[in-house]
């Protein structure tokens, strides 16, 4: 029992190393196309019978880099989000996280992008979690115009995929290797989606 217990700790953090391997190529060549079988096991230093061994194709590579990354960064993220009541909190939490968030993780820059290129059904956990995100933020929108705080003009749907988009932009020309800047592009974020959304003091 424990030589199975062992065997299989092993076999995570194998895959663990994998799919970090993975993710640095990832941030390397820019993108998922970028990036084979064949550059990922010569990183690895391992064969390709046994790349597909622990997962099979590149795809359920991917699927698992995805996976990883959602774990990390997206699910904690929304969890604490939710636990946020009043709805203008909640936006300034999720607009200076979610731009930290893409700072400091530069796959994000691919993966983001990823997710909304594939229609693979495999990826639909990928992009459902993802939907929740603009859901939240359609929902804050709405709640904030409900209740007069913002210009009543303001479409929530709209609104949050201006919001998204113009916040997702930064991976194409935030300076990864300048994160110290993070925070001051956060708060200038946050400026700039109040005075679009006709923030009421």
């Amino acid at each position: 029992m424990a030589s199975g217990s062992k065997r299989g700790k092993t076999s995570e953090k194998r895959k663990g190393r994998i799919i970090q391997t993975t993710i640095q190529l990832l941030v390397k060549k820019g993108g998922t196309a970028s990036v084979s079988t064949t550059d990922i096991c010569v990183a690895a230093k391992l064969t390709r019978p046994t790349l597909y061994h622990y997962f099979g194709s590149k795809r359920s590579l991917l699927l698992a880099v995805h996976k990883k990354t959602m774990e990390r960064d997206l699910k904690p993220y929304l969890a604490e989000a939710l636990s946020i009541s009043d709805p203008f909190e909640r936006l300034t939490f999720m607009v200076r996280t979610y731009v930290r968030v893409i700072g400091l993780h530069p796959e994000l820059r691919v993966l983001i992008h990823d997710t909304l290129a594939r229609k693979d059904k495999y990826f639909r956990e990928v992009r459902q979690e993802w939907k929740q995100h603009y859901t939240l933020l359609k929902d804050t929108i709405g709640e904030l115009r409900s209740g007069g705080r913002i210009g009543s003009d303001i479409r929530p749907s709209w609104g949050a995929l201006f919001v998204l988009g113009m916040l997702t932009w930064a991976t194409y020309w935030f300076d990864y290797g300048r994160k110290e800047g993070i925070d001051q592009i956060a708060e200038s974020a946050l400026r700039f989606v109040l005075g679009g959304l006709k923030f009421k003091e």
